[in-house]
């Protein structure tokens, strides 16, 4: 592999035109292609194959034509009169009559208008329909009024009430900002005469908005470490550019796929975050390579050599990253499988234009690669002058600091463990949930009137869940319907109709569910709102007496299907318990319970792969531990900061996105790979090359040596890589969404761990601390295991052998001023 690599990397350095042409070209295709077929992306979250999903389809089969209570556009619309008021004065009465006015003159796409209108007077209206009705069918009266109270729409002091719509569009998805520029003047006219009025419902949520200056903040802060890295400003530009032609293309990619596939509209943005930031770190191991290799061969040699050596590592720590991604289709969760596929698109663009855009563009810049060089920066002299070609010499930070490790080993392992075990603690109280009003930022209108609903009616108003009865298969002799029957009997007999046992077993039934659901603990009220045509089915809400992200909330809803397994056992009836709160509780349960298997695969994938390249037991297994504690660091700091608001950094914490965790430890994965290949390596290629002997006179053995040497031939590059990959993610902090928000602050976390802690102290105080360990595999296994070769240690002995071995074409080497052209 590192030879065709070899191979690669020198053909695209002298076919550079043919190459820069290709991508380019590719580039511009695939715009033009995207851009004319897109379609938009979806804000919904929902997956097959749950509970709440499965009675949506009931609800489907019962009640052709009835909203998905999932991604139903529907919005509230909220007021509160002033202080020392009620919404019944005239001036507020006029007020709302105004605001609702406005919306029916100018929005005509309109539907689910029966709670629609000034509250003070169709929440009485609605009241009364709804006690005559039920008591029509021979419900007590008490009964019929608890109903009512629990559908108003005024709170009992009659300073809050709201009314709900529906925008008549097929789902969410499709409400467009004139749809919500129309409800934002009619939330005027109400505000302009006094009112509070706000706005919330899944119908009303705010349009993903990317603001375009994380990338161009992440893309300076990767310049501004580039230039120190590399001390020129020439070979600080050529990563960045070669990143944003990779992720370029892969982000056009995926917009183009909304033309084939629904995709959820935070799947570009990750896939930018993450396309970006292994983007600019794999081209900067390659040109380091290049320019530790340019000093002693000429520049297309130099650029395969590149190419075949640090672009193996890259090869393989992007395959590490890939394979993550894609895992994450194991959870069988639709929006997850694309965010991770989507992911690995662009990582494996980023890979392929590394690995020829960059020596291409070395074929172009020649000898000015490495110019604009900055007086004082990564070793270049301060000032001109006698010694101004002159590189200073002096230990650089990272043979310091190993040495430094290298005497104090066991200190600095505890310090590690110990540390990011503490920060690990806070991840034992982890919260999960998915964007709702309710989670919203506290200044957003969805927020303010999830918070006024719950004032005026309580938590649960914002939390409902649906039920779905289909009784079409009831047994009619069931001995739990018996009392309710024989009640139903004897008032046919009073009024003299005619008694119809299947119909009264299935009435029956709807109340049977209706009794026992309210005697559930949590459960405020549970009350019949629907029958359809034959009355086979019926629809309940049950309102629950906490908020939707409370987890009281999703005990109410296990005790729900608990008690619905019952009810279908007792009587024959096909139980579902869905709407949106259900649905988000069971996409997040669903992605709880896939975290931990997710974890296993990614830790022993890792120690397989590591296994493969490093032809040792420990290193795997280390580098596995010390993955687990850099995620759990990350997970808990995130914890602390965004959902219990430590020292108040975040306006309004709460429960994490319910796919952030698992999507954490995929990336993480990956990027803790990235840095343990590209940093180990130079420590194995080390160790291999010296053949396992230590040099002579050295006072370190061969061992410590190669970390040694090894750490520091490659911490510079691996510090740049990893604040690179840091300041990417952190500029997405900016983004105004906050589980975006979320993923950058984790994401940079996760690096910063991982990076500084533990590929840069755990393991090489761990290699000084095992000695010989480190690189001990048994025999039986070694023979095995298929030889990766990922340091390109054949390749550099195939080199040494003969210079003549490569099928090398002719060209004119122009001498360098501070490099040898010769060998």
């Amino acid at each position: 592999m590192a030879i065709w690599l070899f191979k690669l990397g020198r053909w695209s350095f002298h076919k550079k035109w043919i190459v820069i042409a290709a991508w380019l070209l590719t580039f511009a295709a695939v715009a033009v292609g995207s851009l004319s077929i897109m379609k938009p992306f979806s804000n919904q979250f929902a997956i097959s194959g749950t509970p709440s999903i499965d009675a949506i389809y009931l609800l489907d089969e019962q009640f052709p034509g009835a909203p998905n209570p999932a991604n139903a556009a529907g919005v509230n619309l909220v007021f509160q009169a002033p202080d020392g008021e009620t919404l019944e004065d005239p001036a507020n009465m006029a007020a709302i009559d105004e605001t609702i006015v406005y919306i029916e003159e100018n929005l005509q796409e309109i539907s689910g208008t029966e709670r629609f209108g000034n509250p003070v007077e169709v929440s009485p209206a609605l009241q009364e329909g709804v006690i005559a009705q039920m008591a029509e069918a021979g419900v007590p009266v008490e009964v019929a009024q608890i109903d009512a109270n629990n559908l108003a729409m005024v709170n009992d002091e009659l300073t809050i009430g709201y009314t709900t719509f529906n925008f008549d569009v097929p789902t969410s998805m499709d409400v467009t900002q004139e749809h919500r520029d129309v409800v934002k003047a009619a939330m005027e006219v109400g505000r302009d005469a006094g009112l509070t009025v706000e706005a919330g419902g899944a119908g009303f949520g705010d349009p993903i908005t990317v603001k375009t200056t994380s990338e161009i903040i992440g893309l300076i802060i990767a310049f501004i470490v580039l230039i120190f890295t590399f001390g020129s400003l020439t070979a600080a530009g050529l990563p960045v550019l070669t990143a944003i032609i990779g992720v370029g293309i892969g982000a056009l990619v995926i917009i183009g796929a909304t033309a084939f596939t629904e995709l959820n509209n935070v799947t570009p943005v990750l896939a930018v975050m993450i396309g970006l930031a292994v983007g600019i770190d794999y081209a900067l191991f390659i040109l380091s390579r290049y320019r530790s290799e340019r000093a002693r061969m000429p520049a297309d040699e130099a650029a395969g050599m590149a190419v075949g050596t640090a672009g193996s590592a890259v090869l393989f720590a992007g395959a590490t990253v890939i394979i993550a991604l894609v895992a994450l289709s194991i959870v069988n969760i639709e929006f997850l499988t694309a965010m991770g596929l989507s992911a690995a698109f662009t990582v494996l663009v980023s890979v392929l234009v590394a690995l020829t855009f960059i020596p291409a563009l070395l074929g172009v810049f020649g000898e000015r690669t490495f110019s604009g060089r900055i007086p004082g920066i990564a070793g270049n002299p301060r000032k001109r002058g006698a010694n101004a070609g002159k590189r200073r010499t002096r230990p650089t930070m990272g043979y310091r600091w190993v040495t430094f490790v290298h005497k104090f080993p066991a200190l600095i392992m505890a310090v590690v463990v110990l540390g990011l075990g503490a920060l690990s603690a806070p991840v034992l109280s982890l919260e999960m949930a998915l964007p709702s009003d309710s989670t919203s930022n506290l200044d957003t209108t969805q927020r303010k009137s999830a918070d006024l609903m719950a004032e005026g009616f309580g938590e649960g108003v914002n939390a409902p869940f649906l039920v779905v009865i289909a009784a079409d298969g009831i047994d009619p002799e069931a001995g739990a319907l018996q009392p309710l029957v024989r009640a139903q009997e004897d008032l046919t007999e009073q009024t003299g109709g005619e008694f119809d046992p299947l119909s009264a077993a299935q009435t029956s039934s709807y109340l049977y569910t209706t009794q026992a659901l309210s005697g559930l603990t949590d459960v405020k009220h549970a009350q019949i709102i629907g029958l359809n045509d034959d009355g086979s089915a019926a629809q309940l809400l049950v309102t629950p007496y906490t908020g939707p992200d409370d987890s009281e909330t999703t005990a109410v809803a296990e005790a729900i299907r608990t008690q619905g397994a019952e009810i279908e056992a007792a009587t024959g009836v096909t139980f579902g318990l869905t709407g949106l709160t259900a649905v988000q509780m069971d996409i997040t349960e669903r992605l709880a319970e896939a975290m931990p298997l997710y974890l296993a695969i990614v830790v022993g994938l890792a120690i397989i792969l590591l296994l493969l390249v490093f032809r040792s037991i420990m290193v795997p297994v280390v580098a596995g531990l010390g993955f687990l504690l850099s995620v759990g660091a990350a997970f808990g700091i995130t914890v602390l900061v965004w959902q219990e608001g430590l020292w108040g950094l975040v306006n309004t914490p709460g429960p994490l996105i319910s796919f952030m965790p698992i999507f954490l430890i995929g990336v993480t994965f990956g990027l803790a790979m990235d840095y343990q290949v590209f940093l180990v390596t130079r420590m194995r290629e080390h160790y291999t090359h010296s053949g396992g002997v230590d040099r002579p006179g050295s006072k370190f053995n061969a061992v410590e040596e190669s970390v040694i040497e090894g750490f520091t031939s490659g911490a510079r590059v691996v510090t740049a890589a990893a604040l690179i990959m840091i300041a990417v993610f952190v500029a997405f902090i900016d983004q105004p969404l906050p589980f975006i928000q979320i993923f950058g602050f984790a994401l940079a976390a996760g690096v910063f761990f991982d990076a500084f802690f533990i590929r840069m102290a755990l393991v090489p105080a761990t290699m000084f601390l095992m000695g010989r360990a480190t690189w001990w595999m048994p025999k039986w296994l070694d023979k095995i295991l298929p030889q990766l070769d990922v340091e390109g240690s054949a390749l550099e002995k195939e080199y040494e052998r003969t210079l003549d071995s490569f099928d090398k074409t002719p060209h004119e080497e122009q001498p360098s001023e501070e490099l040898p052209a010769g060998r």
